[in-house]
């Protein structure tokens, strides 16, 4: 199947903002790390604190409303909580009714860390966006809600 000329410059546009998107993404990725360094745990990075601080604003939450919120295959996040666990900040506990369901519950160490992660995240969201005004940092929320609505929806039809 060939592509008019339109359709190729389209694809080719989507494909430049693409790789723009991804390129910042995994710049503020090395850039939250390098924030990290002094007191980060050896082995735990973004991802298992920003898990962290999920389970802390949702007390009792379950690691299916991890894997939903995060977008992460359950498995990862399994071994997210489970590392987690392993350094006490974070305790599983069977469901009172039903005991196939983990809740989870944020220590008072992981709480520590939780704020100091926050603060890590926070810092780094101002000087990224602290200059855009508030018309345009809920377009951008919007936009970026669009595009995990369609990356979702093409994940649920393969």
């Amino acid at each position: 199947m060939t592509q008019n000329p339109r359709q190729a410059g389209d694809s080719a546009s989507a494909l430049s903002t693409f790789v723009a998107f991804m390129t910042l993404f995994g710049s503020t990725q090395q850039v939250l790390k390098y924030r990290m360094q002094d007191e980060a745990e050896q082995g735990l990075g973004p991802l298992h604190l920003r898990a962290l601080c999920l389970c802390l604003r949702n007390p009792e939450g379950t690691q299916q409303q991890l894997v939903q919120h995060m977008g992460r295959d359950k498995g990862q996040i399994a071994r997210l909580i489970r590392e987690l666990e392993e350094r006490h900040f974070l305790v599983r506990t069977p469901d009172e009714r039903d005991r196939r369901v983990w809740r989870l519950t944020v220590t008072p160490e992981g709480e520590e860390k939780c704020q100091w992660f926050s603060a890590i995240e926070a810092k780094l969201a101002t000087d990224m966006f602290g200059d855009l005004k508030v018309k345009e940092r809920a377009k951008l929320e919007h936009l970026l809600s669009e595009l995990r609505a369609r990356i979702n929806v093409t994940t649920e039809e393969n």
